[in-house]
């Protein structure tokens, strides 16, 4: 097989005044991604598996959970939650057996940060901590709630997120299985999904993504439990306790990477990656675009996540697209402002898909995990002009996910190529 034209394999970046990411081909520099995040900061895991902030426009390669990096990019959201790791501060409403003693243990970030939170009765009203975050509007929306915990004593944690009482979602998570489990009580709450992330050394990052009533402001609640029940109920405990860090509340129907507060609200600004390769790389008659990608939500609904090599005036008259859409992997073809192919193929949104689109003036492939899923042939007007490589539409439908791998071929490779690429 040829050597790719273009290659991204996420292993270097730089930030400061023009950031880049580094593609390793090709080598004079004319492969490389320009990133922005509107001079804001954002999180990420390290290959030691600690969580750590990286430098306003500085892209971040993640290593949770995996064994080599990707590149992960994210719209802009806002942490609620004004008081994200400090449960002992005053603005945690601590009921009358409940204690928290800050700083006890070290945290995801490797910092001695987190605090214990301990019941001391069974009693059921007295053993929960509660503060509100003040939603952007009091409209029903899209909300997620999360936070990281640590088991200290007893097998369950219970947390709720509650709008107008008896409003609400409940979650309840067990240690022992690593479940989490989740309902909903009174009008309007439903809830849309929930995660359990491992973070290592005993950090789990519970979330649940649920749809609010109309109250102005989301409440969380928490309560560590040697029982399973909610946070309100009785247990057989006098003295579970947890470690608790990272409280996060954010409007969206996703789960996005921490963001750490201290008294008012912080918004990590949405990443940007584009305008890599010129016209000397591409060509416009034959070629093959690789990628290796997964989604940041398991939803993805009516918004565009779309990577998109860019020819002549952009979008919708010269472009090659693979996006996310309705749930769905979807492959355009725009030439001489004609779409000129349209394929949805379903795919597991929760892991990594390899795919590869082969385009030619006489036919149209899409291989996906190592099996031929769509073939044409014809005749067609092919993309004229095509000089970059985007992780958006011409700026109007970013690419929100993890990129492990990309790749341009100016070539057509063989039905056995693309089977083994995308093994």
């Amino acid at each position: 097989m040829s050597n790719p034209k273009l290659a991204l394999i996420p292993s270097g970046y730089i930030g400061g005044s023009s950031p880049k990411v580094y593609s390793i081909l090709p080598n004079d520099g004319s492969g490389d991604f320009t990133f922005d995040r509107n001079l804001a900061t954002g999180t990420r895991v390290r290959k030691d598996g600690l969580l750590e902030t990286v430098a306003a426009d500085t892209a971040r390669l993640s290593w949770l959970n995996a064994d080599c990096p990707s590149l992960h990019l994210e719209a802009q959201r806002t942490n609620r939650q004004i008081r994200s790791e400090e449960f002992d501060n005053a603005a945690w409403t601590k009921q009358a057996d409940m204690t928290v003693t800050a700083n006890q243990v070290t945290s995801p970030t490797g910092e001695l940060t987190a605090d214990k939170v301990k019941r001391g009765s069974t009693v059921a009203a007295n053993n929960y901590l509660s503060d509100g975050a003040s939603k952007s509007s009091s409209a029903q929306l899209d909300a997620c709630t999360s936070v990281f915990v640590k088991q200290g004593d007893g097998d369950f944690f219970a947390f709720r997120a509650q709008g107008t009482y008896p409003n609400r979602m409940d979650a309840i998570f067990q240690f022992s299985n690593t479940t989490l489990t989740t309902s909903v009580s009174g009008a309007d709450f439903t809830v849309t999904s929930s995660k359990v992330e491992n973070y290592g050394n005993g950090w789990y990052r519970l979330s649940v993504v649920y749809n609010t009533d109309a109250a102005a402001t989301i409440i969380s609640l928490f309560s560590p439990r040697g029982t399973s029940g909610q946070v309100d109920s009785s247990d057989t405990s006098t003295s579970a306790f947890v470690y608790l860090w990272g409280c996060q509340v954010e409007e969206g129907s996703s789960l996005s990477s921490y963001i750490e507060t201290q008294g008012s609200t912080t918004t990590r600004n949405a990443d940007t990656c584009t305008n890599a390769g010129d016209a000397t790389i591409f060509n416009d008659s034959k070629g093959v675009l690789y990628v290796e990608i997964k989604p940041l939500s398991d939803n993805v609904l009516s918004n565009q996540r779309s990577i998109q090599l860019e020819g002549l005036n952009g979008a919708s008259d010269n472009e090659i697209i693979i996006q996310y859409l309705n749930n769905t992997l979807r492959f355009l073809l725009y030439g001489n402002s004609v779409l000129q192919l349209q394929r949805q193929e379903t795919v597991s949104l929760s892991s990594y898909t390899k795919v590869a689109l082969l385009y030619k003036n006489d036919a149209f492939k899409i291989y996906i995990n190592g099996t031929e899923r769509y073939t044409v042939s014809g005749s067609y007007t092919m993309p004229i002009g095509l000089n970059k490589i985007n992780f958006d539409r011409s700026g109007v439908s970013n690419f929100y996910g993890k990129c492990k791998d990309l790749r341009y071929y100016d070539t057509a490779l063989t039905d056995a190529q693309l089977t083994e690429l995308t093994k």
